[in-house]
């Protein structure tokens, strides 16, 4: 079904409807479990929370214009914005933002009846229903029950989304297909499977000099399950928008540095942005884990012989950057590394004769969409002299082997739950050893872990605030020079629009912001 239905019962000016395709099933509208970035675009679109992230992932006020944190670190008070209404899915106003809605849909987060799998937010942060405060109509208070640093980047999350208290009663059948947000869109309609229509939230609250956001009218999302199919339809003009890269695909759009094929410059513009996820190769750390993969001689041989540069190259069509640095991406880092993992066969050859290995075949796991990736890290280290076999799983499977400590080493990502280096951090540290935490390696050093629990907050003063950058900086180079993960470059989101299309940017959260976007006319 085409847009052109949207504009007949609608009544949509066709100039300035967005379109794009999602090929992701949306099965909730309900912020606290809308999870894959499907879902979450689109929730963001129909929510705010109190605060959100500019491009540069630095927090500003949403629906809280402003807050202050006690000296302690452990209170916060937010002061929200008093022009800021819920839309219902008629496009009229629900009602008022109150305080009463912050504590309500923050309640509803913890209730353990309602089993959200946001709720990690804060279930070990704060202690239960009565830390959610409303002190009057417009001051909300917020009480930990340990200082966490990077708690506002939290709250920027979907989960953290603020209903109306009386939503917040309904049961989750109901507002996993009913929305009504203060965001800058409405929902109008819903085919589950075929599309989505958003209106214009005629009561937003955010201007641009004299206008009122957003631009556009309407945004149409439908669902085509083939994303080569999408493809096709979005080069014929069908789609405005086009996100992500595949395989079938990158050698026909991008050339080996990351530029778009010049076939295609004239029709549309390609945006290769910096995203939080980091790609590697994980080591089993735990007792039943290979003895050679706990020598770190060993370990530092595997990386310098990994040519990171010539992978990005040849394998991603330069959409990425080489994981010379560490595991947390160089977006949630300040300054230039001390350390740097570089690409060396004669050093890496002259490190393993002193390392523990005498020849022993290791397996590498990987799944079937990285499976060229396996292969040239095979090849890598058998030029190096290590016999490296390479099995392949399905993303399922993988995981499940992961989780039971039966793999060696293993291909994986970690894309950033909220961006702060602490969320890279903690897959590392001791106590969060699975199945307490994501430390799925299994890591643990003394050392390591005293530096992760003074950027986390599990030991802070007050006269640490200033140090934490530094401290980030150490643990990252801490898990570089005891090879703790071989991180292999730092992923680029790619998207692709027509040139019509203005102010459509991209930040490293992969966010996907419409408020500002225009369509310009022919």
């Amino acid at each position: 079904m085409g847009i052109s239905a949207c504009e007949n019962v609608d009544n949509v000016s066709e100039a300035q409807v967005f379109r794009y395709n999602e090929d992701a099933s949306v099965n909730t509208l309900d912020p606290a479990f809308a999870k894959s970035q499907s879902e979450l675009w689109i929730v963001s679109q129909l929510f705010n929370g109190l605060v959100e992230l500019d491009s540069t992932l630095a927090v500003q006020p949403a629906l809280a214009r402003s807050w202050e944190l006690s000296s302690d670190g452990l209170q916060y008070r937010f002061h929200l914005r008093s022009d800021a209404v819920f839309c219902s899915e008629q496009g009229k106003v629900f009602k008022w933002l109150t305080a009463s809605d912050v504590v309500a849909s923050f309640q509803r987060l913890i209730d353990p009846k309602v089993a959200s799998p946001g709720a990690w937010i804060f279930v070990d942060k704060v202690n239960g229903p009565q830390s959610f405060q409303a002190l009057d109509d417009s001051t909300v208070q917020i009480s930990l029950n340990r200082p966490f640093p990077a708690f506002l980047s939290l709250l920027s999350m979907s989960f953290a989304s603020v209903l109306p208290s009386e939503w917040a009663q309904k049961d989750k059948a109901y507002l996993a297909r009913h929305a009504c947000g203060t965001g800058p869109f409405f929902l109008k309609r819903w085919e589950q499977e075929v599309r989505m229509v958003m209106r214009k939230n005629p009561h937003y609250f955010e201007w641009e000099g004299e206008q009122r956001l957003p631009y556009l009218e309407a945004v149409n999302v439908d669902f085509v399950k083939n994303k080569q199919t999408a493809f096709m339809q979005f080069v014929s003009g069908k789609y405005d928008f086009f996100n992500g890269l595949e395989n079938s695909i990158k050698d026909e759009l991008f050339d080996k540095n990351g530029q778009l094929n010049e076939r295609y410059q004239h029709q549309f513009k390609a945006l290769l942005t910096p995203f939080l996820n980091t790609e590697f190769i994980a080591f089993n750390f735990s007792e039943s884990g290979s003895a050679v993969l706990k020598d770190r001689a060993f370990r530092r041989a595997l990386s310098l012989s990994i040519d990171r540069r010539g992978l990005v190259r040849f394998l991603r069509n330069g959409v990425g950057d080489p994981g010379e640095t560490g595991f947390v991406p160089p977006a949630l880092r300040q300054g230039e590394p001390d350390l740097r993992d570089t690409f060396s066969m004669q050093a890496a050859r002259k490190v393993l004769k002193s390392s523990a290995y005498r020849g022993e075949t290791l397996q590498l796991t990987t799944t079937s969409d990285y499976l060229d990736m396996a292969i040239f890290l095979q090849k890598a280290w058998q030029d190096l002299g290590v016999i490296v076999s390479v099995q392949m799983e399905s993303g399922a499977m993988l995981r499940q082997k992961r989780n039971q400590g039966d793999l060696q080493l293993y291909r994986g990502s970690w894309i950033a739950d909220y961006p702060d280096a602490e969320n890279y951090l903690s897959c590392y540290y001791g106590a969060y050893r699975f199945p307490d935490g994501p430390n799925y390696s299994q890591y643990h050093n003394p050392n390591f872990d005293a530096l992760y629990e003074q950027i986390s907050g599990l030991k802070y003063n007050s006269s640490m605030a200033g140090n934490r950058q530094a401290w980030i900086k150490q643990a990252n180079e801490w898990l570089l020079q005891d090879v703790a993960v071989l991180v292999l470059y730092y992923d680029k989101s790619v998207r692709l629009m027509h040139n019509s299309i203005l102010n459509l940017g991209n930040d490293p959260a992969n966010r996907l912001v419409l408020k500002r976007v225009l369509k310009k006319k022919p």
